[in-house]
């Protein structure tokens, strides 16, 4: 027996020792295709649970046998399998697989291939390192069906952002923004820093934003924030830029100072009529406006990071500082933020958390109403139209004494004295805290809360100095000694957002987990929503210059009864405002070739008392992959073939105003007033109420392709949809007996519908790393809108001005009267008369509708990013086409009777004579250069093609970091709209406005910058 035993325990040794001499430990390096050390990846022995991931370098260890296969993986990456036979280093090079990457699709995350909604997304290098003060300016171009259109140059300012057109008439038309899980206001971005984004993800059908309700139907823009990665060291990163910022030049044609004082010696105004012809042309003073007003502004960003991560938390930490200047001086940005965003899981990874906090404060400082028709307020109106023989190096306070100083003729010294004295700011502080966790009850059912805090406090303040010669109209006729103005609000702003979901998911079939063929999930949501909004403000009209600072009280004069219109005049504001959710998503997958999903939602508004203020929004999608049928399959061309329909509806309830507006429009409101004999009183303090108000619902109807093809080379998307926005709220006419000559009613609908294209190819792509590698990107977008119905309106909204709303036309299309060029016999205007007859009188009878409107009709971008060695560059340009403006400027700068108050175009000098009778230039002396209505004269085409964004720079090798404490580092050279082709001959044609009226433009911006890690 014991001889027996020993033989058995014999050959049980020689089995360990077998197995354990045939096991051997394989180390290697794992690198992506630009030869970068692939982090985190995972390296598992096939058919067994054993696996490791690579570290910091890229580098792994493990234990197999021979007859194993080592298969790697990565996110974004094809895998690799390869058997381990006798090798003891395997290094594995892993290409790009975009079939693969993970798409963030509302509250989950799912990859290109089973993804059913319309959705693109851009990465951290897309919009990091450019130096714009907004990260939305940054977007322009570069996602198709976004139409980002900058209204202002002004450091930090918001610019206009629709998704495949209006929506909405006088409601909200911009997407919502998530920040981290956090809803936030788009103003939020003044203080937000771009270089901590990784990812920008932009919903756009139906699909996709119906389960975000009333806020989904504008589209809806997802940004994550940067984090660290499990298992991975310390990693500091620091990066910097500085540059320099001008206006483009416009091209008017104004006369310089001899060419004006001849022109308006000829017309008997003005210095030019004082001077005799000698005179003028010894005349020494020719005054450029604009470089008195414009300067070089100069910005300057900084920002370090720092990334880490242990076994069960990691972390994200950056501080960011930033300061612009605008090429209009005094118009500058300062802010600075502070993110911290931590995540964690447990042992056995069934419990997950992630925190996010960010902390951001922003200065900006504007002057007066940049961008307005207030000459007197408004430098830029200056800088185009100030007269160019006058000295700006003269006693400004010796000529603005009087009331009669105030004339068009003296407006730049107004502006230059405004600059030294006057001050407006608004300084803002923004707090966003995050938190998020998650608890697998059992393999198949997760648990997972959400809460999202939004505070923004801002604080304006405007001050017209008691030594400024504004003081002295701004003070409402003081008749006082003391002058001056200063007025400062503020308010508060807190909102919350409190998500709870359960989800359920599981795979059902046969074969391991990872194989089987059906996919079912199915997520219940309940949402609330709280906001709080204060605010308080006064008016002081009586400053003491003695005691004057601005924003300090103690200048401040009491009226003490023996002064009229001196003391302070003060309100205040305070609003609730909330909205409850429940909703519901389901998906279901077979094999990765047909899916489908189905979102319903049921919404509270606390802005409806119809149906209780509730509302029911949905959607489904279908989805097939064509590619993955037997006939695509084996196919080498073909990587993606994917199909995908839906149809939805959501809601938009910012019918009016902002986030807090139309509150008061389904209830009759009064307030306090003094009546008859001074008694108190009541009085109605809102238009007439509808009790029956209710949301706008906007219906889409998306067809989509998804394409890759040639080994992932060429891969886009072709996306068709119709969108129709019901029971659109707008302005009913009503008799003038009520408290208004208006209701505002669900009136109508309009539609968008049209056609996106989104293409990437990459025309020559590197083998290894230091290759040349060249990709080239379009997109493009084609929408027509159009006014469908207008109920109760007789068909048409028409308030006298430039554009209306009619069945059957475009949205806030022009509606003007034909320009049809210059009567020859008389130099008068001619014009053609609803009849067809060519005409110089019209009237408001006559104008028609000119097929133009303020609205894009093709939008998008273009461009190409390439590399060679250790040098790269980019290249983005974006384009418009089919919207036009009125050139309210040039039409200033024709108006001969203007002569001796400001500059005047030099065009005029091929004005209409006896002599000169085939010209665009009307008589001097024509009778109608202001006809009986609105004319398009002065309607011009605002399309425009720009460069951009390009970038040239160089990575530094690692020969040369080799013995320092740096990983790697770049640097590079920026250029924002480095080039503009139109035919406007303003300086921006990308402003969004009826009439340009000395707007404040965009500048071109050129930087430097670096960045370093170690």
């Amino acid at each position: 027996m014991k001889t027996k035993l020993n033989g058995i325990l014999t050959l049980l040794l020689a089995l360990v020792a077998q197995v354990a001499f045939a096991q051997q430990t394989i180390t290697g390096k794992v690198i992506g295709p630009d030869g970068d050390s692939v982090i985190g990846a995972v390296v598992s022995i096939k058919g067994t649970s054993t696996f490791t991931t690579t570290d910091f370098d890229g580098e792994y260890s493990l234990i197999a046998l021979p007859e194993n296969t080592l298969v790697y993986s990565y996110i974004g990456y094809s895998s690799v399998e390869i058997i381990v036979g006798n090798q003891t280093n395997v290094d594995v090079t892993m290409k790009n697989n975009s079939l693969d990457v993970v798409v963030i699709q509302a509250y989950r995350n799912t990859t290109k291939k089973t993804s059913n909604i319309a959705s693109t997304s851009l990465s951290a290098s897309d919009i990091e390192d450019r130096p714009n003060a907004s990260l939305l300016q940054s977007l322009q171009g570069q996602v198709p069906g976004l139409s980002i259109q900058t209204n202002s140059g002004q450091p930090g300012a918001a610019p206009f952002v629709q998704l495949r057109g209006a929506s909405s008439l006088n409601g909200n038309t911009q997407p919502l923004y998530i920040i981290d899980g956090i809803p936030i206001s788009g103003d939020a971005f003044t203080s937000f820093n771009p270089n901590d984004v990784e990812n920008i993800t932009t919903l756009i059908d139906a699909s996709a934003t119906a389960i975000y309700g009333n806020r989904g139907a504008n589209g809806v823009i997802l940004i994550t924030t940067k984090g660290g990665k499990f298992e991975t060291p310390l990693k500091v990163s620091y990066n910097a830029t500085t540059g320099y910022t001008n206006f483009i030049d416009t091209d008017y044609n104004r006369f310089d100072a001899k060419g004006l004082l001849r022109f308006e010696k000829s017309r008997s105004a003005g210095l030019g009529n004082t001077l005799t012809d000698a005179e003028i042309d010894a005349y020494a003073i020719d005054t450029d406006w604009e470089k008195i007003f414009f300067q070089t502004g100069t910005n300057q960003q900084h920002n370090i990071s720092l990334r880490s991560g242990g076994k069960n938390v990691t972390q994200f930490t950056s501080v960011s500082f930033n300061e612009t200047e605008s090429a209009l001086a005094g118009r500058t940005l300062q802010r600075m933020s502070l993110r911290s965003n931590l995540n964690g899981k447990s042992d056995n990874g069934k419990f997950r958390f992630g925190t996010t906090t960010f902390v951001g404060y922003s200065d900006s400082r504007t002057q007066g109403s940049d961008g307005s028709g207030s000459v007197f307020f408004n430098p830029i109106w200056s800088a185009n139209n100030g007269l160019p023989y006058l000295d700006p190096n003269v006693d400004i306070s010796s000529l603005l004494t009087g009331g009669a100083a105030f004339t068009f003729r003296n407006a730049p010294y107004v502006n230059l004295d405004a600059q030294r004295f006057d001050r407006e700011e608004q300084d803002e502080l923004t707090l966003q805290l995050g938190g998020d966790v998650a608890y697998d009850i059992t393999n198949n059912l997760t648990v997972r809360y959400r809460l999202g805090m939004e505070l923004e406090q801002e604080n304006d303040l405007d001050t017209t100095s008691p030594l400024s010669a504004l003081a002295r109209i701004r003070a409402t006729s003081n008749p006082e000694p003391f002058e001056g103005r200063t007025q400062q609000n503020y308010f508060r702003d807190f909102r919350l957002n409190s998500n709870l979901n359960i989800g359920w998911a599981k795979k059902f079939g046969e074969g391991e987990e990872i194989d089987k063929k059906h996919d079912v999930r199915v997520d219940g949501y309940v949402e609330y929503i709280k906001a709080h909004f204060e605010s308080f403000g006064f008016t002081q009209v009586g400053l003491d210059p003695r005691t004057f600072s601005p924003g300090d009280g103690s200048s401040f004069i009491n009226d003490n009864g023996n002064t009229d219109n001196v003391g302070a005049d003060a309100i205040a504001q305070k609003i609730e405002a909330g909205g409850f959710s429940v909703f519901a998503n389901a998906a279901y997958d077979f094999d990765k070739k047909y899916g489908v999903e189905a979102t319903i939602r049921r919404d509270k508004s606390f802005r409806f008392i119809y149906n209780e203020g509730w509302g029911t929004f949905f959607a489904g999608a279908l989805r097939w992959n064509i590619s993955e049928e037997n006939f695509l399959k084996e196919n080498e061309t073909i990587d993606l073939l994917k199909l995908r329909l839906s149809y939805g509806e959501t809601g938009n309830d910012r019918i009016s105003g902002g986030y807090y507006g139309a509150l008061t429009n389904t209830r009759q409101q009064f307030s306090t007033f003094n009546g008859y004999q001074d008694n108190q009183t009541f009085v109605p303090s809102n238009t007439v109420p509808v009790a029956d108000l209710r949301w706008e619902t906007v219906a889409t109807l998306n067809l989509g392709i998804d394409y890759s093809l040639f080994d992932q080379r060429l891969t886009g998307s072709v996306e068709l949809y119709n969108r129709v926005t019901k029971d659109l709220f707008a302005d009913e006419r009503i008799s003038l007996v009520n408290t208004s000559g208006a209701a505002q009613k669900n009136v109508g609908d309009i539609r968008n519908n049209g056609v996106t294209l989104n293409a990437n190819y990459n025309i020559i792509r590197a083998s290894k790393q230091g290759d040349f590698n060249l990709n080239l990107f379009a997109n493009g977008t084609f929408n027509d809108d159009e006014v469908l119905n207008l109920s109760g309106t007789s068909g048409r909204i028409d308030a006298g001005g430039q554009t209306v709303l009619q069945e059957g036309q475009r949205i806030n299309e022009y509606f003007l009267v034909p320009y049809a060029g210059i009567n020859p016999a008389n130099g008068n205007l001619l014009f053609t008369d609803i009849n067809g007859n060519v005409t110089e009188t019209i009237t408001n009878e006559d104008r028609r509708f000119t097929g133009e409107s303020l609205n894009p009709k093709f939008y998008g971008g273009f461009g190409f990013n390439a590399s060679y060695k250790n040098f790269f560059a980019e290249a983005q340009f974006s384009y418009v086409m089919g919207t036009s403006f009125i050139d309210s400027d040039y039409d200033n700068l024709l108006d001969a009777n203007f002569a001796g108050n400001g500059n005047l175009s030099a065009d005029l000098l091929r004005a209409w004579t006896p002599n000169n009778r085939f010209t665009d230039i009307p008589s001097l002396d024509a009778n109608n250069i202001n006809p009986g209505a609105n004319s398009d004269r002065f309607l011009v085409d605002s399309d425009f093609l720009r460069l951009r964004f390009a970038q040239f720079g160089y990575n530094l090798p690692q020969t040369l970091l080799e013995n320092t404490f740096l990983t790697s580092g770049r640097i590079f050279v920026n250029g924002e709209n480095l080039l503009t082709f139109s035919d406007f001959r303003g300086s921006d044609p990308e402003q969004r406005r009826v009439f340009t009226f000395n707007q404040f433009p965009t500048g071109r911006t050129i930087s430097f910058g670096i960045d370093i890690n170690f």
